[in-house]
């Protein structure tokens, strides 16, 4: 070009026009003959380095454009632009100490300048760095509370951590903030805090608003990769298969390697029974480092890592020797198996049983690796092995105290004749101790096995096995309740004739969880508020002893709080008493339903919404809120 051969008479201002014309031009060859050239001429000017440095992370020369930022952040200190661009410049070339250092220092030397902060802030969420993201959009707020661009990415932050309510919050008022009908930037900002929306409202539970803004969004050729996935997300909560595999085929047309459309997709195939189709997905998303996919196709495949075995799920309840003619309850003998101790895992040969599992920890503690809803599991072969050649008489047991008060303790009504020790989960808890004693169990005959092992016992004994309800996949359906108005009342008649003392007087009861760590009402003081105008009184269980529990429940004319385990006491309060469950909307185990139903007391609960998601756990976990208007109308009606 005739421009760029007369070099020599330009003076560095007009190369840096000339070389800023290139460069929105797309010409970035041309760009940077004309910036090298303008930096020989002037090497301290700040902007010529800058430019040059836009334009060398634009042809990826990472370690080039770091020395450029350098130079233009040296030669104005207080332009905080250049101190940024040169943190991505780093990133970019993997010094990420460095980068961190700048972006702190470069958030404390300007914490009033909105745009800049929200520039880092956008950095972070790109990294997946969200806390820190929230943090400093958090301030941004304070300082712009109306930027919509602001409140979209704190938005963004706020879903991705699981705080829902709040995202939903903060997009909204993005929306309302942000210019409606304008083209270009503002355009695209506003469909994508409608696609975050859609996505938020989808895992509330608002599945019908979810829809329609996802069909906008459509409609509009805009965000449509999640606005498909949100239609797919929406269809498998409603357990409409069918509908979710056709929303997600058509956001893996558009993006065949996102790993959150192969995911949903993958799922959604396996639930609707095409497991082939599900495997070439879980396979592609193998391919990224996901860890559960990869041991997905481990299993399908056949194929265990070293440490690990693969399993045939059977019903250990189908061995019972029926007692008295029963059929859902009975003894169990068994030769040589293998047991994941606390767990209680039961291998034998080839086969696991799930029947004495009743609380398995998530995540790599799992004894169970994978299932593929086939009666196959994938399994760890990595513990330690350990034998006991006693013949041993199985108690099991975990803390949860519902499980140990109703699924654990009505064995003991058929261990009468049964000698040998009795094996029980390691690190017995207080109340676990004081129940076995009031039960007249000795100490001296419980054993345990190390839980970080997998023990042979030569002979084992299971008495008092119950046949729990399963799903058709062989899994347990974790779920639903399996204790009988029989065992439910032998446990209750013997705690009580130990503990003594007769109940207390008739009292309302507002259990609280306030400071729990999941599952908690986020707006607990408003609901206790109206509880007190009732006549209620709050307690919190993890103060009260066993025997507290016991007596104070001994007396409950009407309990009221967060679906918990504390309400396994209800197996103490009076034929007759209410009990009233805050939940989570659609989210609510049938436990305490059922076992209100045995003691002869009536059941109430009131639905809320979700407000925090505690992944991995189960939504019923879930933090959410209640209307506090609902309990009071609800009390009021009694």
């Amino acid at each position: 070009m005739d421009e760029m051969r007369d070099l020599a008479g330009l003076g560095s201002k007009p190369l840096f026009e000339r070389a800023r014309e290139r460069l929105l031009a797309g010409d970035l060859d041309a760009a940077d003959t004309l910036l090298q050239r303008g930096r020989s001429l002037a090497p301290d000017d700040g902007a010529m380095a800058y430019l040059h440095g836009l334009c060398l992370m634009r042809r990826g020369d990472g370690a080039a454009a770091a020395t450029a930022f350098t130079i233009a952040s040296r030669a104005d200190p207080r332009d905080g632009r250049a101190v940024l661009m040169l943190t991505r410049a780093l990133r970019d070339i993997g010094h990420t100490a460095e980068m961190g250092r700048l972006r702190a220092e470069l958030a404390r030397d300007h914490p009033n300048d909105a745009a800049l902060l929200g520039e880092i802030a956008s950095d972070l969420l790109e990294e997946g760095d969200e806390p820190t993201a929230a943090a400093l959009l958090e301030r941004v707020i304070e300082v712009a509370p109306d930027d919509p661009g602001a409140l979209h990415n704190l938005g963004v932050a706020c879903a991705r951590l699981g705080s829902l309510e709040r995202a939903e919050t903060l997009l909204r008022r993005a929306l309302a903030k942000g210019d409606r009908g304008k083209e270009g930037g503002q355009s695209r900002r506003r469909d994508a805090s409608e696609a975050v929306l859609a996505g938020v409202l989808a895992t509330r539970g608002f599945g019908d608003e979810a829809t329609t803004i996802a069909r906008g969004l459509l409609e509009r050729g805009a965000e449509v990769v999640h606005a498909w996935t949100v239609l797919g997300t929406v269809a498998a909560r409603r357990r409409r298969f069918g509908e979710a595999v056709d929303a997600l085929l058509e956001a893996e047309a558009l993006a065949p390697d996102d790993p959150g459309v192969l995911s949903n997709l993958a799922g959604a195939l396996d639930d609707g029974g095409r497991r082939i189709e599900a495997l070439e997905r879980w396979r592609r998303l193998a391919a990224t480092g996901h860890a559960d996919a990869a041991a997905r196709v481990r299993l399908a495949t056949r194929t265990p890592a070293v440490g690990e075995a693969i399993r045939r799920l059977f019903p250990l309840s189908g061995r019972i020797v029926a007692e008295n003619g029963g059929a859902g309850t009975g003894t169990v003998e068994l030769d040589e198996v293998d047991l994941c101790a606390d767990q209680w895992h039961l291998i034998d040969g080839d086969g696991l049983a799930l029947d004495l599992v009743f609380t398995p920890p998530l995540g790599r503690d799992n004894f169970v690796v994978s299932a593929d809803g086939e009666g196959n599991v994938l399994v760890r072969d990595d513990l330690e092995r350990r034998r006991m050649d006693d013949a041993v008489v199985f108690l099991g047991g975990t803390t949860n105290y519902y499980h140990w008060l109703l699924d654990t303790l009505p064995r003991l009504a058929a261990i009468e004749g049964l000698d040998g020790p009795l094996l029980v989960n390691s690190a017995l808890t207080v109340f676990q101790t004081r129940t076995l004693d009031l039960m007249g169990v000795e100490q001296s005959r419980l054993i345990v096995s190390d839980p970080a092992s997998l023990t042979r016992f030569r002979r084992l004994t299971v008495p008092g096995l119950v046949a729990r309800p399963r799903r058709v996949d062989g899994q347990m359906d974790w779920m639903r309740p399996s204790v009988g108005r029989a065992a439910a009342g032998w446990v209750r008649d013997q705690l009580l004739a130990g503990v003594g003392g007769g109940a207390s007087k008739a009292r309302r009861i507002f259990v609280s969880r306030e400071g729990s760590l999941f599952r908690r009402c986020d707006n607990e003081a408003a609901v206790r508020a109206v509880v007190a105008r009732h006549g209620f009184e709050t307690v919190r269980l993890e103060d009260l002893s066993f025997d507290e529990q016991v007596s104070l429940f001994g007396g409950a004319e009407i309990v009221i709080g967060v679906h918990g385990a504390g309400f396994t006491n209800m197996l103490f309060a009076p034929r007759g008493a209410l009990l009233i469950e805050l939940h989570p909307a659609h989210h609510l185990p049938e436990f305490y339903r059922h076992l209100t139903g045995l003691m002869g007391q009536r059941h109430k609960a009131i639905p809320g919404v979700l407000t925090q998601a505690l992944r991995p756990t189960l939504e019923y976990n879930w933090n959410f809120r209640i209307d506090p208007a609902d309990v009071d109308l609800c009390l009021a009606a009694l």
